[in-house]
């Protein structure tokens, strides 16, 4: 609200202040969020999206087949509205694919494709004591888990939806596609330094 208002009177420095802590608070979510519980696929998940937020409290989900983009929006709204820290990606596919279409919910289609996560991984509540992990064996480089794959996921949407952004620095239609963006990956910090570049960029000269 206090960014739309700067926006509004175009007091462009207050604006990219307020992009500080945004950015810090939206960080501290995903974080707490990636330490909860992770859902990578929802192929048997029954009604109401906001339902499922009995079982998720806090942590990170993607959405498949059946469910569509305003499942997601839906499910967001309600964790937003019950101040709960809980991340959520689409993708567009059944979750039995090779391939998942990580895309947009809100704001410009922007998509970006992933490997499918280990088989075992999907459409499994994984907790906290249990988030999904590859055998000891492999190298610490791959030793990567559920909540990393999310975590990749969301960042690569972020970085498609920035690499998108084509108006030059300098100008008001720059600020409007990167706030645009911005509601793609909520959490994604490089777009949030990236507006309040923009912002300081039409800053007039004191």
């Amino acid at each position: 609200e206090t960014l739309a208002l700067a926006r509004h009177t175009q007091d462009w420095t207050y604006y990219a202040r307020i992009l500080m802590p945004l950015q810090e608070s939206r960080r501290q979510i995903r974080m707490i969020a990636a330490d909860r519980t992770i859902r990578l696929g929802s192929t048997d998940l029954s009604g109401p999206a906001a339902s499922w937020l009995d079982q998720l409290k806090s942590g990170c989900i993607v959405l498949t087949a059946p469910h569509q983009a305003t499942d997601a929006m839906e499910l967001r709204q309600a964790a937003r509205e019950g101040k709960q820290c809980i991340e959520v990606l689409f993708a567009d596919n059944p979750a039995s694919n090779m391939r998942w279409m990580i895309r947009s919910f809100d704001g410009p289609d922007i998509q970006w494709q992933a490997q499918a996560p280990p088989l075992h991984w999907i459409d499994q509540w994984h907790r906290p004591d249990e988030q999904a992990k590859p055998p000891d064996q492999r190298s610490a480089k791959d030793r990567l888990g559920s909540a990393d794959w999310f975590l990749h996921a969301s960042e690569s949407l972020g970085d498609a939806a920035l690499a998108s952004v084509e108006a030059t620095e300098g100008c008001l239609e720059r600020i409007e596609i990167l706030e645009q963006m911005l509601q793609i990956v909520t959490s994604h910090e490089i777009l949030h330094q990236r507006l309040g570049d923009a912002a300081r960029a039409i800053t007039p000269a004191r």
